[in-house]
């Protein structure tokens, strides 16, 4: 049983986490600085707390130290201001580490059996991908019960390391990268991995002290691999999030085991191959109704069958195993002018175009109609195209190429050109984040946030619709500077809770200008009132600074 091992470790030297100063933490001073925090929390009247911690060490502290408190813990699907009031209004607060607790006030650990593990509420949120968020309510034992399937269908090596470059906040990383470990006594890198380089790096720095690692990514960052970048000491690489586009896995010296999951279910199935049949987790039963994939697992949150979702078939795997292979989202079906559709089947017919490389097609309302839409990924030379031709020529040249293959009304009527498709800090698309780009357009589309540490990371995209650019000139638009202050200072907000408004700046300086079709990389840092961003495109600085803000006081503004 999974608890035994929790409860075996309790007192364990053996290495759980190593920091970011690559310091070793074992699981016995894990379990007492879980004890330490409890202590703090317990007395406290909350029942419910929310967490969202950088660093995973902390995180996991906290978040056993609420479950040993008896507290429930939300983990919410970000941490911007308006999710910090809302919270407030409902008197739920954050967890924090609190630094000054003697050990004389630590309370123990309980035993972990099946009473205390139920007992253990951990809530989750859906993505909101393609809706509301829903708070989906789990329990340890559920989640242990998972971990449990992983551990026996993968089978690392004892002395492996964890090495993560997505947030434990959501329910894949929170399970791969630190309950797998501290379930099974290994260990895990605790900060988050930006980029390919630094895992290469990371793994570079382990291989030196015998340790095997496996990496738990997504497609958005995998993506991003070339050969050059070699995985070293590598058992297994992890993606999860969304699909793996083909052509990515020759870029790695390793095999890809993808992940289809979600919160509502956990773990439903994997495969190794782009477009191989998906082989269920041996605690996991799959029925097809009317082509509609249904899951029931115990570690679900009910023991119900779920509708996923998505639309499947079965397919052999070998002469004894059925597996099933995706036909794509059932509310991908639409009607349009009476006429049925489906999105997928359109996206289809655009990638087989020579020159694009990746589609998202969408149903968006203009002027209280409905409208296709597509945001499109084109290859460079039919980026330099559409640059030269401008944007109406081109896309009536695509049309016209289109027409061949689809129907009038299965055309897009409105398109948008970008580097990449969007996507949310779990690699999904964000259903309202896409129509909102077809609406009048303030800000630089945001292809890709990161949070490392205490910066804040953006990649924006300058799409010509950009209302700043109207204006700013007929015959050559650029952004205005006072326009990049306007989105720097949007951001800043979403971010920290406790930013009022902008009082004055600091050693701004525009150095060159965001033309159309820019990629720039924003990199926002806070020092008590002060936010500096940094505007790059590749090595060269575009623009820099500081705003200074005022703060909020317990509801009140003071002037800094």
């Amino acid at each position: 049983m999974m608890n035994n091992h929790l409860n075996d470790f309790i007192r364990s030297p053996r290495t759980l986490a190593i920091n970011a100063q690559l310091k070793a933490i074992s699981f016995a001073e894990f379990w007492q600085d879980v004890a330490a925090q409890a202590a703090w929390i317990q007395p406290s009247p909350q029942s419910v707390w929310a967490l969202w911690e950088q660093d995973s060490y902390d995180f996991l502290v906290l978040l056993f130290a609420g479950l040993v408190a008896k507290k429930r813990i939300l983990l919410p699907p970000n941490r911007v201001a308006q999710l910090e009031q809302d919270f407030r209004r409902q008197d739920i607060h954050f967890l924090s580490r609190q630094l000054s607790i003697s050990p004389v006030q630590m309370i123990p650990i309980p035993e972990w059996n099946t009473e205390t593990l139920n007992q253990a509420h951990i809530d989750f949120y859906t993505s909101g991908s393609t809706g509301q968020p829903k708070r989906i309510e789990r329990n340890l034992a559920q989640l242990l019960s998972e971990v449990q399937g992983l551990d026996q269908t993968f089978g690392l090596a004892e002395n492996s390391i964890a090495l993560a470059t997505v947030s434990h906040q959501h329910i894949y990383g929170l399970l791969f990268k630190v309950l797998w470990p501290l379930a099974t006594g290994r260990c895990f890198y605790s900060p988050q991995l930006g980029f390919p380089e630094d895992v290469v790096i990371m793994q570079q720095r382990f291989t030196t002290s015998n340790r095997q690692n496996y990496v738990i990514s997504s497609p958005a960052l995998l993506k991003r691999w070339n050969k050059d970048m070699v995985l070293q000491a590598c058992e297994a690489v992890f993606s999860s999030g969304g699909k793996l586009e083909s052509g990515i896995r020759p870029q790695l010296n390793d095999a890809i085991t993808e992940i289809l999951g979600s919160s509502e279910t956990g773990g439903i199935a994997y495969r190794h191959q782009d477009h191989a049949a998906w082989q269920a987790f041996a605690d996991v039963d799959i029925q097809i109704e009317q082509a509609h994939l249904q899951v029931k697992t115990a570690h679900a949150y009910t023991e119900q069958w779920i509708e996923t979702g998505d639309l499947a078939q079965w397919q052999q795997l070998d002469n004894t195993t059925l597996g099933f292979e995706l036909l794509g989202r059932a509310d991908r079906l639409i009607k349009l002018e009476e006429k049925r559709l489906s999105l997928d089947a359109i996206e289809q017919g655009i990638q087989s175009q020579p020159q694009v490389e990746q589609c998202h097609a969408l149903v968006v309302e203009h002027e209280q109609r409905q409208l296709l839409a597509c945001i499109v990924v084109l290859n460079a030379d039919a980026r330099a195209s559409l640059k030269q031709l401008g944007k109406r020529q081109f896309v009536s040249q695509l049309k016209h190429q289109l027409s061949h293959g689809l129907e009038r009304i299965a055309i897009p009527r409105l398109w948008r050109f970008l580097t990449d498709i969007p996507h949310n800090s779990q690699s999904k698309r964000d259903k309202h984040y896409l129509k909102s780009l077809f609406q009048p357009m303030l800000y630089p589309v945001v292809l890709q946030r990161t949070a490392l540490e205490n910066e804040h990371c953006w990649t924006l995209e300058f799409s010509p619709e950009l209302e700043c650019f109207k204006g700013h000139f007929p015959t050559q638009p650029i952004y205005p500077g006072v326009g990049q202050i306007g989105f720097v200072e949007a951001f800043a907000k979403q971010i920290w809770a406790d930013l009022d408004w902008c009082s004055g700046y600091e050693q701004l300086k525009f150095q060159h200008v965001i033309v159309p079709y820019s990629v720039i990389a924003m990199k926002l840092t806070r020092k008590q009132h002060k936010i500096s961003f940094e505007l790059h495109q590749q090595d060269q600085t575009m623009a820099s600074g500081r705003l200074l803000f005022a703060l909020k006081i317990a509801g009140e503004e003071r002037s800094t």
